[in-house]
Parts: C-alpha cells; structure tokens; sequence
C-alpha cells in the first residue's frame, strides 16, 4: 500500500507533542561538535594535513594550549548523536505503530498526547466521580480512579448480598466514564431491566455483567480488570479494597446507623463515620498510584458515603499525605439532604479533616456558578442550597493552610452538576503550576 503523499502526512512529524524536533536539532548539533572536535584531533596528529572538506591549520593553532577540549567534543559529540538518534527513533515509533491492545478513533498524536499525560488519581464514588473522570480523560492516559465500596443499596446491594460481591454500581459508572465506547455501550452498561416478578428487575446489564465476570475470572478484583480491557478504558478502575466493608454512622443524637443507604436517609448530622470491620486492606494497585500521582483529586461526591469512605481504608490517607501529588478536594455543588444540610465550605473540609488528618489536602475547589431561580426552588424543596465560599470559609481555610480556588465549574440544565470540561481545566491548571 503506498504511502500518502499529502502536506498533511508529510509534515504531521513535526507537529507539537511529537517530541522530534528536539532530536533532529540534537542530531545536528551533535554532529557538529564531533565534527569540530575531530579536525582539532587530526590537526594536533598531523599538523598540517588538510581535509579538502575542512581546513584544518587554523582550528589546530587556535587550541593548541587546550588539547583536552579536542576529546571533550569528540566524546560530546558521540553522546549527543547517539541520544538522539536513539530518542528520535522512539518517537517515530510511539507517534505511528497503532496501540498494541486496541483499535482507536484517536489520531495517532492525540495517542502520544494522552499517553504523555500527567499521572492522575481520582477518589469518590457516586455519579460525581464518573463526571470529573468524563473530563480528565480528555488530558491523559495515565488515569486512576479508586471506587468505594461501602455501596449497600439497589442494584448493588442485592447483587453483594445474593451472590457475595463486591457492590459493582460504582465501579461502573467509572468503566462507562473511562470507556472509549460508543453511545450504545454506554446504554446498554447502565440498561435497567423492567419487568414483575422477573428475578433481574431492578439490575442493570453493567452490574450483572461485572459479576459475571468476577465469576469466571475467580474473583471480583480480577474481574474488574477484565470489563477494563473489554470497554477499552482509558487508564484503570480500582476499587479501594477487595474486603466486604459496611459503613457505620454515629449521628449527633448517639443513634448508630449501619448500611450506606440508610445514613442519608437519618436525616440527622454525623457526628462519627467508620468502617465495619476496622482493619479491611487496601486493594492492590491502590497504594502504588497514589504513590506514582502528580495530582490527587477527591471528589466530587457525598461527604459521609462517597469520599470518606475511601479515606477511613487503613493505610490510605497516610499514603495520600506522604506522596509528592497536588492534593485536591472539589466541594460539591449543593448540600446533601440529610448529610450535610447548612453545611459550608469551611464545614465539609472540617469534616474531612477531622476523618482523616490536618495535611491532608492543598487545595479546594469551590463553584461560583449560580444555578437559575427555577433550579433553586426545585432544589429547596428537597432541601438543598448551593455551596459557595464565603469570606470568611477562605479565611478559615487560609489559617489551615489550604487555598480556596473559586472558579465556574457548574452547568446548567434539568440538574445542577459540575461540568466535565471546566471541571478538568481547573485541576490540570493546578498540576502544571
């Protein structure tokens, strides 16, 4: 098959990103020092041999008194073309083989892109998760997303407690989020089955089809992995420990309440969240990502049953604070009816800190969008307001340390939600700084 030989082919090389530029000017200049450095050689051993190229006789006079400078270039020129034959050929390579595990819509440069992008873990649950992992995609390859697993209710909740799994709606909603899959892969993932007395009413495909395939990988770790290869997820799903967990509420009035769905429903003020038992185990992977991150982003999601969850599984927010990362925490939008009503910014990182420890996060970002009358009053009657930062949560916060980064990151619509695309420009804009 012959190549194509439009400008578009021919000069697609040397678009930014590709990184082969650097290399060709490397290559050059390299081959310039080990071409300066040996007519002083020669000059020095002969005296005054001349190359019909290269007159020699004056470079040799000129650095007589400095004869090292001749093998100081010599071996700088070696290296230098070397490098950078050898850099410059794992670019062509990188940028034109195709991906060696799937078939890809994107172009070849945005692969390189995505593939070069900065190493994000994102922690939660719920459908804030899948969102903010909708729109980092978009930047890198180098992807995590670490799922709670506390999910007791629904679909998730019947299948954990029939067939002993781990409760798999979280996890795919994050599969779905991650996917490069089409429209129809993602309807048919989050599919519901309708129907009386059928012994699937109520599930969707997604979640039966991630217990099928804990079932015939062995266990629900190794399945997880394998819907990841299957939907061509772009980066990797964990969930943050394999161990069966239920989390446990004690609300302000000395009442306990036991399961993640009826925490919300207490319509009381958590006074104490823990896991039940204590000493549940991270699951693989989880700690090495962490440690590997450039920016660790929690939430957003519900305080109590999405985001702390992740952070009371032992060994996990020690690991959070001892990595190099940008530590981010995204508010939510709205109050949770039921978990943090009146609560205000200051108030739900309190409320995370006091969970976890005081270092535990750098920044905070906060919502400046202001939903319309219509979207308030339906969301007042549920009993929810917008969260926005005062100043008096910014100088709060100042006092511990953490910078309050106030920004539009809401849309509009049927419902109040964080947007994917300004979500993800705010926190990459706080991993390059």
């Amino acid at each position: 098959m012959p190549l194509r030989r439009d400008a578009s082919f021919r000069w697609r090389w040397f678009n930014p990103g590709v990184r082969l530029k650097r290399w060709i000017a490397l290559f050059v200049f390299s081959t310039v020092v080990l071409m300066v450095g040996v007519s002083g050689s020669l000059g020095h051993i002969f005296g005054n041999f001349e190359i019909r190229l290269v007159d020699i006789r004056p470079l040799a006079r000129q650095i007589q008194s400095l004869r090292f400078i001749d093998f100081l270039l010599l071996a700088l020129g070696i290296v230098g073309a070397v490098l950078a034959f050898r850099r410059g050929l794992y670019s062509v390579i990188t940028f034109a083989l195709p991906p060696r595990e799937r078939e890809s819509s994107l172009s070849p440069l945005d692969r390189l892109r995505l593939k070069r992008g900065p190493h994000l873990v994102a922690m939660g649950g719920g459908t804030g998760l899948p969102t903010l992992l909708s729109g980092l995609k978009e930047y890198t390859a180098n992807l995590s997303a670490i799922v709670t697993m506390a999910d007791d209710g629904g679909s998730s909740g019947r299948l954990r407690r029939e067939y002993r799994v781990l409760p798999p709606g979280d996890l795919r909603n994050c599969l779905i989020a991650m996917a490069d899959t089409g429209p129809l892969m993602s309807e048919l993932f989050q599919h519901r089955f309708k129907g009386r007395g059928a012994g699937i009413e109520g599930h969707s495909f997604g979640n039966l089809f991630i217990t099928a395939m804990a079932e015939v990988t062995g266990d629900f770790y190794s399945g997880i992995k394998a819907a990841s290869r299957v939907l061509a997820v772009s980066g990797q799903v964990l969930p943050v420990t394999v161990d069966s967990v239920t989390l446990e509420a004690e609300l302000v009035d000395g009442t306990v309440v036991s399961g993640e769905s009826r925490i919300g429903q207490s319509r009381q003020r958590v006074r104490r969240l823990r896991l039940v038992p204590p000493d549940v185990s991270p699951a693989p992977e989880t700690r090495e990502v962490i440690g590997q991150a450039d920016a660790i982003i929690l939430g957003p999601g519900s305080l109590y049953t999405s985001i702390l969850p992740n952070l009371l599984v032992p060994g996990i927010m020690d690991e959070i604070a001892a990595a190099p990362a940008v530590k981010i925490y995204v508010c939510n939008l709205m109050t949770q009816p039921g978990e943090t009503d009146r609560m205000s910014v200051a108030d739900h990182v309190r409320t995370l800190l006091e969970h976890t420890r005081p270092d535990l996060i750098q920044y905070v970002l906060v919502n400046t969008e202001v939903p319309s009358k219509e979207l308030q009053a339906r969301y007042a009657e549920m009993g929810a307001v917008p969260v926005m930062a005062t100043d008096a949560d910014v100088e709060e916060l100042d006092r511990l340390n953490i910078a309050v980064i106030r920004a539009r990151l809401a849309t509009g619509g049927d419902f109040f939600r964080h947007d994917p695309a300004r979500l993800a420009k705010v926190v990459l804009k706080l991993v390059v700084i």
